[in-house]
């Protein structure tokens, strides 16, 4: 009798815990800024329960965001388009760039092959422009903007990123209405769900610390990472060469190049590589005709070599830094060469804002690269 009292009054605690888990739940959602109305239902809270469950790839995922959200706010920035855009991605590919759907859509803004005659992204077997980073972000973004600009409305123009102006037209013209809630039934049931996705994975990304969630960071390398211009021809072994960086790693930060070199272009290409070999290769691609001194760049690099190492990360090595009078995440950022964003997953800082005398954790490059 007492273990049936006891189950019982188990169950029913684990039942009051979980009342109050939803209900604080649904209060951030309400009081969440968002790009959408933020309507809550069955379709929401089963996406969070179902992030919120699967701890260890939703703090993967957010470990991801240090690669990736600092590129897509700066765009973001320059097209002046709402921040919350970013998590389009989240939804799409949970920030893989390797992803590739049923309909051949590609790269983490899942990006189709018509972006060619579109945004004049190059898609062939030499080089797919949808894998670029930033060439495939930029073109995202401007597609975005554009069907904001025809709609007004951010529910359709989510919509349409995700089935297509096209179907979205047709459910538009049988709705006779441009309000989603009336669209919304002609639409594929994908779509129909991706708004509460999207609603979903805003609210984890800006409430994880809520839930005990902690970023799973990859290598540091991963986190700092930036892209030089070339507008000449470049293997990808070159590359690794010239920043000392296993083969492998840089086709894996840059997977658009199928045939392992970047081909001539006088528009230019991108090569994302991490922030601290920067230098060197932009030393090495603006100066073509100095190819034969690229097994010299590294040799004039500089290490410290009374710096502590860190392990599985001997290219970076952990300060402490003790914020000063009017110094901010964003000037320190420029100071230390890494990105404000990394600083506050460091730091489990919830906003960018910084007080005089916090004391931050850094992790700096440890080599440091100079011209021959």
């Amino acid at each position: 009798m007492k273990k049936i009292l006891l189950t019982a009054l188990t169950a029913a605690i684990c039942s009051s815990l979980f009342a109050t888990a939803e209900t604080e739940v649904e209060a951030r959602l309400q009081a969440m800024s968002c790009i959408v109305p933020v309507k809550t239902g069955e379709n929401v809270t089963k996406r969070i329960k179902s992030l919120l469950r699967d701890r260890k790839d939703t703090e993967k995922l957010i470990g991801r965001t240090a690669s990736y959200f600092p590129i897509f706010d700066q765009q973001l920035k320059e097209l002046g388009l709402p921040a919350d855009l970013k998590y389009i991605t989240c939804l799409e590919t949970e920030l893989n760039n390797k992803c590739v759907s049923t309909a051949n859509a590609r790269g983490i803004w899942q990006l189709m092959s018509d972006v060619q005659e579109e945004f004049g992204l190059r898609v062939d077997a030499t080089v797919d422009e949808r894998l670029d980073l930033i060439r495939g972000t930029e073109a995202a973004l401007k597609d975005l903007k554009r069907m904001f600009k025809a709609y007004e409305n951010w529910e359709l123009t989510l919509a349409g990123y995700n089935c297509g102006v096209g179907r979205l037209g047709q459910a538009m013209k049988r709705a006779k209405s441009k309000d989603f809630d009336k669209v919304k039934k002609f639409l594929p049931e994908e779509t129909q769900n991706y708004i509460p996705k999207f609603i979903a994975f805003t609210y984890v990304m800006k409430n994880y610390r809520a839930h005990d969630l902690k970023a799973s960071l990859p290598a540091l390398d991963l986190q700092c990472i930036g892209a030089v211009k070339t507008y000449n021809f470049v293997s990808l072994s070159t590359v690794a060469n010239i920043t000392n960086l296993p083969y492998e790693f840089v086709m894996e930060l840059n997977p658009q190049y199928g045939e392992g070199y970047v081909p001539e272009n006088p528009k230019g290409h991108n090569i994302v590589v991490p922030r601290r070999v920067m230098g060197a290769l932009q030393d090495y691609v603006s100066n073509p005709d100095a190819q034969h001194q690229a097994s010299l760049v590294f040799a004039a690099m500089v290490v410290d070599a009374n710096l502590p190492e860190m392990e599985g990360e001997p290219s970076y090595f952990p300060t402490t830094y003790t914020v000063g009078e009017g110094e901010t995440l964003e000037s320190l950022a420029d100071v230390f060469n890494i990105n404000a964003y990394n600083i506050m997953l460091w730091n489990h800082l919830e906003s960018a804002s910084v007080a005089k005398g916090k004391e931050l954790t850094l992790y700096l490059p440890r080599v440091v690269p100079k011209r021959v």
